[in-house]
């Protein structure tokens, strides 16, 4: 899954935030849908997952989705603010979604670290 150019970000070693600037014509919005580009579920938990493993550092094997709320939909052009907190003891990268208009989706991806 291609990725989207963070605008900013920053990081601690369990941590990161990255802002996002989405257009209509950015791949991410290709086929959902045609005249009303949605931003689906499914990206969302796939960015979570890769900018993990680029931020963080490390590999991570997907296992599952706990407790995953999409709160509002997130359509273009959109400001996105993406925070992820790595909770190791856990197994969870915890995540959540904010938009000028408050939080548009929130949860937690299971996930266990390779080496």
């Amino acid at each position: 899954m291609q990725l989207p150019q963070p605008v900013t970000s920053s990081q601690s070693e369990q941590e990161f935030c990255v802002s996002l600037e989405l257009q209509p014509q950015d791949p991410c919005f290709a086929g959902h849908f045609e005249g009303l580009p949605v931003l689906a579920g499914v990206v969302q938990v796939g960015w979570v997952f890769g900018f993990a493993e680029q931020f963080l550092g490390r590999r991570f094997e997907f296992l599952g989705l706990a407790s995953n709320k999409f709160l509002q939909l997130v359509r273009p052009p959109v400001k996105l603010q993406l925070t992820v907190q790595y909770q190791r003891d856990q197994g969870r990268l915890k995540f959540v979604y904010r938009m000028p208009g408050g939080v548009c989706s929130r949860g937690a991806i299971c996930v266990r670290e390779l080496t």
